[in-house]
């Protein structure tokens, strides 16, 4: 019974195997993967939304890009940042400075918060569905996307990340972004109900593929992880800091919502089908400094390691990488975006035309994400929550009071009013931290 008990532990422990004996990619591999992915699948849904353009099918890509976009939201949502700390938790476990329950049981607790998020927005999507009386598009969309949700509470992504194998979560992702694209190729030639039949399923398919390749990619790394009994305090802290982390997510996703809401409200579909491509070429373009912000990361924390407040100049040199891209990224869409006046009877004169607009908001995105991730090394999350939030409702605000006025310009002066607020005051948090932010 002893030799019995004996084996049964040390297979409990090498369920999770030593991040030492692993070879790990290096930073370079990760970023290039990361942006593979990326460029991958957003370039597939930016082809297929290229075709509907120059189509002329200004409805279905207006339909989709909204639906796309809030149930991208959804995703969001239900990882609630979890994935951040999972992959602290794993870092932690591979330096053996856990143990392997320690592991299980905040994987476990991960798991409880997004199966919360997700039954909080399925019954969201009941009554949307039940009251709201949507139409067929909209309700099949609906309907068939929900399970995506569900698949995506058990992705293993952060785990990945903790291992350094950031790279590998990144490249499944474009899996997801496949799926979609090849059903809105299909979609142009069906009706709308079986298009929203159709794109939904997709989705929940995509980000099945996606988590079972990221849990195949784990265990050929020799390394698994399973469920544990969690007692109720565990599972408050989880909900406590997925919250904490949720809500410094939220609020530049709630603007974008809250825009292309108010325009297919009141600037109607074909405005509302160019301003959905264009923020998908904003968001592709700034989720690129995103991936090299990962980079940069541990050379800021480094920096700060030592400090409890941090001088901008120095938070920038230490991003210094993404700064430079983030400014040629803005150049090259301004540059691109104006040869649209060369050609002015082409259909994609208005999509460069409106990118030309919003050319500046890929360096004020930029900037903000700079700035917080300065803030996350110096451990402010609650500060950023609020000063996130308190820039989404001024930006929203601003954006409902000009739309009926200033057209697409109510969105652009909406988007800079969010991020010139937000950068003041995390400026000034990260260079003053001991003073309260009614202060500041």
């Amino acid at each position: 019974m002893l030799i019995g008990r004996r084996m049964r532990r040390l297979t409990a422990e090498s369920a999770v195997q030593p991040a030492h004996t692993i070879n790990r990619p290096s930073h370079l591999t990760n970023m290039a993967l990361l942006i593979a992915g990326l460029s991958g699948g957003q370039g597939m849904i930016f082809a297929v939304q290229s075709l509907l353009v120059a189509q002329g099918r200004l409805d279905l890509l207006s339909a989709f890009g909204t639906h796309y976009s809030f149930a991208m939201l959804g995703i969001i949502v239900t990882d609630g940042g979890t994935s951040t700390i999972l992959a602290r938790d794993m870092a932690r476990r591979a330096g053996g400075q856990s143990t392997t329950e320690d592991l299980r049981r905040s994987f476990t607790e991960a798991i409880a918060f997004r199966l919360a998020m997700v039954a909080l927005m399925a019954i969201a999507a009941a009554v949307y569905v039940m009251m709201m009386e949507p139409s067929a598009f909209s309700r099949a969309y609906v309907l068939c996307a929900l399970p995506g949700l569900l698949f995506w509470a058990s992705n293993v992504a952060g785990l990945l990340d903790g291992l350094g194998r950031s790279g590998v979560s990144g490249i499944s992702s474009a899996l997801a972004y496949a799926a979609s694209a090849a059903a809105l190729a299909f979609a142009r030639v069906i009706p709308p109900e079986q298009a929203g039949w159709l794109l939904g399923s997709a989705f929940s398919a995509g980000y099945f593929a996606t988590v079972l390749t990221q849990w195949i990619a784990l265990r050929r790394c020799g390394w698994m992880i399973g469920i544990s009994r969690v007692a109720p305090g565990g599972l408050a802290r989880a909900f406590k800091n997925g919250t904490a982390m949720l809500f410094q997510l939220l609020p530049g996703q709630l603007l974008l919502r809250a825009q292309l809401a108010l325009s297919a409200t009141y600037l109607g579909h074909e405005m509302t089908a160019v301003f959905t491509y264009v923020r998908q070429i904003i968001a592709a373009l700034t989720m690129i400094v995103a991936v090299i912000l990962r980079v940069d990361f541990p050379g800021l924390v480094e920096r700060t390691s030592r400090r409890s407040e941090l001088h901008l100049s120095m938070a920038f040199a230490a991003q210094k990488m993404s700064l430079h891209a983030a400014i040629a990224l803005a150049a090259g869409a301004v540059i691109v975006s104006s040869l649209s006046y060369l050609v002015p009877q082409n259909r994609f004169s208005a999509a460069g035309q409106t990118l030309l607009i919003f050319a500046p908001t890929i360096l004020a995105i930029s900037l903000s994400l700079l700035m917080a991730q300065a803030m996350l090394a110096l451990g402010q999350y609650t500060r950023l929550a609020a000063i996130t939030a308190a820039a989404c409702t001024v930006g929203t605000a601003i954006s409902y009071l000009l739309v009926s006025y200033a057209n697409l310009y109510a969105f652009l002066i909406g988007e800079l009013a969010f991020h010139i607020f937000g950068f003041v005051f995390m400026r000034q948090s990260i260079e003053r931290p001991g003073k309260r932010l009614i202060d500041l």
